[in-house]
């Protein structure tokens, strides 16, 4: 999920990931929405946390990208889109 936080200028998306089962939160300030920027802040959460089996995200325009597909299967990351800005879908981040 991406929040917008206009008091960080420049990075004021802050991009969140949530692992649903260690309940460990990552969250990168970035520049914008689109896939290269999901793909940043999934890079340095993989980093951090680990490759995931699978990722659950809306299908939101930079989600649903060609290039975060490529990115996804590179990495072996099963992708599951739901839908989007919907608090039942994406409970745990909304």
């Amino acid at each position: 999920d991406v929040t917008h936080v206009q008091e960080f200028g420049r990075l004021k998306y802050v991009h969140v990931s949530i692992d649903t089962y260690s309940k460990y939160v990552w969250a990168t300030a970035q520049a914008g929405e689109k896939a290269l920027h999901v793909i940043r802040h999934l890079t340095s959460c993989f980093a951090v946390m680990g490759v995931p089996r699978e990722i659950k995200t809306d299908n939101g325009p930079a989600y649903t990208s060609k290039k975060i597909s490529q990115f996804m299967r590179m990495w072996g990351v099963r992708h599951i889109t739901g839908i989007p800005n919907s608090p039942t879908g994406q409970a745990v981040v909304e």
